[in-house]
């Protein structure tokens, strides 16, 4: 078991397989160096090869993206039925002529042992339960909505917004049963968000329920 402090538990996990689309909320997860599994990993590009973006297409981030036996699935938010599989059509009925679905896996990006994460900066965004509300909470963030692990921190030992003091730091996800969990290194906090990056140093499984402890004090 590492020595540090139990600064709280893991109380969401987020996951968003298709770029500026909705995701899912898995009860458990692996990480590795590119960060959650199958997040960010596939994105829809247009016929100049482009990335299509939720400001460019309203529409795409009303829909919702979930992962089936390594496949891509999508719906549109609350629809009831199936999803679609990119087979379907539904990138050129979503973003017009030529839109095409790009996965970075099968491009060698962000899959384990491959050259950096999937992300833009780190692996993975964390950030602590109610830091939007924090009084010193940096004006004009993101509230962190996407980020990737949320924190429920113990309020005798830090507050909503105390992450952002971790950088350079180590945390430990710690499985309930005491067995140890991915072990990851803060290494900056976001320019337009709230909450920390953090590169993942040793991978493992991540859940809901699991102990952070923070290391290196």
């Amino acid at each position: 078991m590492d020595h540090g402090v139990v600064v709280g538990r893991v109380a969401l996990l987020r996951r968003f397989p298709l770029r500026s689309a909705g995701g899912d909320l898995p009860a458990s997860v692996s990480l590795d160096a590119a960060g959650l599994a199958h997040d960010r990993r596939w994105q829809l590009l247009d016929a100049a090869g482009e990335p299509v973006r939720a400001r460019d297409v309203p529409e795409l981030a009303a829909w919702v993206a979930s992962v089936d036996d390594d496949a891509l699935r999508v719906r549109p938010a609350g629809a009831a039925g199936g999803a679609a599989a990119p087979g379907d059509g539904w990138p050129v009925r979503l973003a017009g002529p030529g839109t095409r679905l790009h996965d970075a896996r099968a491009a060698g990006v962000g899959a384990a042992g491959a050259p950096g994460p999937h992300r833009e900066g780190a692996a993975v965004h964390l950030v602590a339960a109610g830091a939007a509300e924090a009084p010193d909470a940096p004006a004009g963030c993101d509230p962190g909505e996407r980020a990737n692990v949320v924190v429920e921190l113990d309020p005798a030992l830090a507050q909503p917004g105390e992450e952002r003091t971790w950088v350079g730091r180590r945390l430990r996800l710690q499985r309930a049963d005491a067995a140890p969990g991915p072990l990851l290194r803060v290494t900056r906090t976001p320019k337009r968000c709230l909450g920390v990056y953090a590169d993942v140093v040793e991978p493992g499984v991540v859940g809901v329920g699991d102990v952070v402890v923070l290391l290196d004090t």
